[in-house]
C-alpha cells in the first residue's frame, strides 16, 4: 500500500527584498510549500499542478524535484505564466503583491491529476477553488482520492468569506 502524499494548488515564484535594489527568487506557494515539507519528513511526496513553461515555471520545478517532491503532475503550461509574488516585509509584517494575473495555476485541468492509489492522501489549498477550470479538476481530485485514501484541506477563510466555495 502506498502512502504518497499528493499536493495540488499553486506553485509561486517569492520576490523578497535583498539589499535596496535586488530580489532573492524562492520556491514558494503554501502547496508546494506543503509538498517540500512532507518530502523533508521522509514521506513520498507529489505535486500536482500547473506553472508556465517559462524559466520561473521551470525554477519551480527543478527546486522541488531537488527536495525529492515527484513533480511528473507538475505541468509546464505553454500558454499561463508561472504565478509570481512580491513580498513585502514592512516593520516585520509581511505583504505580497501578485504580479501574473491569471497565472498557469490558474488552469489545472483534469487530465492533468493522477491515477490515486490506496493509501494515498491529498493536500489542496483553497486558492485552487477560486476559478475554474482549476476549481473543477479540484473538486474531480477530491472525489478520486476520496475513493482511494484521504483528502486534508487548507481552508483560507479570507479568500471567499462567504463561503460558498465550500458549500461544494
Amino acid at each position: 500500500m502506498s502512502q504518497k502524499i499528493w499536493v495540488t494548488g499553486d506553485a509561486v515564484v517569492d520576490l523578497i527584498p535583498d539589499g535596496e535594489n535586488h530580489y532573492l527568487r524562492c520556491a514558494g506557494g503554501a502547496p508546494a510549500n506543503v509538498a517540500v515539507g512532507v518530502a523533508r519528513l521522509g514521506s513520498p511526496s507529489a505535486f500536482i499542478g500547473r506553472v508556465g513553461n517559462d524559466p520561473l515555471g521551470q525554477f519551480m520545478q527543478q527546486t522541488l524535484a531537488a527536495e525529492n517532491v515527484d513533480t511528473t503532475h507538475m505541468v509546464l503550461d505553454p500558454q499561463h505564466r508561472t504565478s509570481t509574488v512580491v513580498v513585502g516585509l514592512d516593520n516585520g509584517e509581511r505583504s505580497f503583491t501578485f504580479m501574473v494575473n491569471p497565472s498557469a495555476d490558474q488552469f489545472l485541468q483534469t487530465s492533468d491529476l493522477p491515477p490515486f492509489q490506496a493509501g494515498e492522501w491529498l493536500h489542496c489549498c483553497s486558492i485552487a477553488l477560486i476559478n475554474n477550470p482549476s476549481r473543477e479538476a479540484t473538486f474531480e481530485a477530491i472525489r478520486r482520492i476520496k475513493v482511494a485514501g484521504g483528502f486534508s484541506p487548507s481552508i483560507q477563510i479570507y479568500v471567499n468569506p462567504s463561503g460558498t466555495v465550500w458549500m461544494k
